[in-house]
């Protein structure tokens, strides 16, 4: 579906930016102000793709979750052996 592949786009975006916002956050350690906004910058997009991304498995499967039972909820998958 069209759909699902902007939203596997967006995920790449996503994807993408972790390793330069990861860059920036090495650089920016001695500021605290701009750290704070860099992490929470990175933070609110894998919160957002996330939840959309939970949002298209509930309308596959009809389990829709509340975005904040994303952060509570047990994994489907089952765990790796340690």
């Amino acid at each position: 579906m069209k759909r699902d592949r902007e939203l596997l786009a967006g995920l790449s975006r996503v994807n993408a930016e972790i390793g330069n916002a990861t860059i920036r956050l090495l650089t920016l350690q001695v500021d605290d102000a701009e750290y704070a906004a860099e992490l929470r910058h990175l933070g609110r997009d894998l919160v957002r793709i996330g939840a959309e991304m939970a949002a298209r498995a509930g309308e596959l499967d009809g389990r829709q979750l509340d975005p904040v039972e994303l952060l509570t909820e047990p994994s489907d998958q089952p765990e790796e052996p340690s």
